[in-house]
């Protein structure tokens, strides 16, 4: 909020100082521009703090700390006061730390204030409730997922898959063939379970690499899981943005 108000100021004393002296039209163009330069400058700064409290809350979950990755993560919630933006993205990482560890009803409420942008979070959402039976919830929130980050195939293997576990097999066909025009006809991964759903077989989901078993609706190899951490554990920087 803090950035919001001195971006405010800014383009307001701009505008009136500009316009004051020059005129006016020039004063308010001139206003935007100095408010959107001292919003840049203050939403990098604030981003440079995040980073700072992701690699502090990469080291606990890299000692398996969770519980101290987490009040990192808590702590860091005050950065919001500065720049709004920020909040979601904080607490989509709360929401996935206690969906890792099977918190449902901490991961809930984290999970539901995460950033829309964070589609894994959003998506660890949906699997929830899928677990839940709470289908319609679940077709609401993987519409707006797949809607949020068209370019992921995993994301539109998520939903196809959750569609295919209740029996929605059109449906799901129809998810991945959309995925897949959206990925312009290149992801295989979405084109090889097209093919499965329409042989009546199961999907292929561990196509989709390690990314896929942070959604907790498969068991990674057991032989993975005995020689290294899992990596749906290793929340790197701008891990939640990423999923192809």
């Amino acid at each position: 909020m803090r950035d919001i108000i001195i971006t405010i100021l800014v383009t307001l004393a701009v505008a009136f100082g500009v316009g004051f002296s020059v005129n006016y039209p020039f004063g308010i163009l001139m206003g935007i521009i100095a408010g959107l330069v001292t919003f840049l400058i203050l939403s990098k700064k604030a981003m440079k703090q995040l980073e700072i409290v992701q690699a502090k809350a990469n080291k606990a979950i890299n000692s398996r700390n969770i519980e101290r990755a987490v009040k990192i993560y808590e702590g860091a919630l005050s950065l919001s006061k500065k720049s709004p933006f920020v909040k979601g993205q904080i607490y989509g990482m709360i929401g996935m730390l206690h969906f890792v560890t099977d918190n449902k009803e901490k991961a809930i409420p984290a999970l539901e204030k995460s950033s829309s942008l964070n589609w894994v979070a959003k998506g660890m959402l949906g699997v929830v409730f899928f677990k839940e039976k709470k289908y319609e919830e679940v077709d609401k929130i993987m519409k707006k997922v797949v809607a949020a980050s068209k370019k992921e195939g995993l994301a539109w293997g998520l939903y196809a898959y959750l569609l295919s576990k209740q029996k929605r097999y059109d449906e799901a066909i129809a998810i991945l063939e959309e995925g897949n025009k959206k990925l312009n006809d290149k992801d295989e991964r979405l084109k090889a379970n097209i093919v499965e759903l329409k042989n009546g077989r199961k999907m292929k989901m561990k196509l989709f690499g390690d990314p896929w078993y942070q959604f907790r609706l498969e068991e990674p190899p057991k032989r993975r899981v005995q020689q290294e951490s899992p990596g749906y554990m290793k929340f790197k920087k701008n891990a939640h943005y990423r999923g192809r």
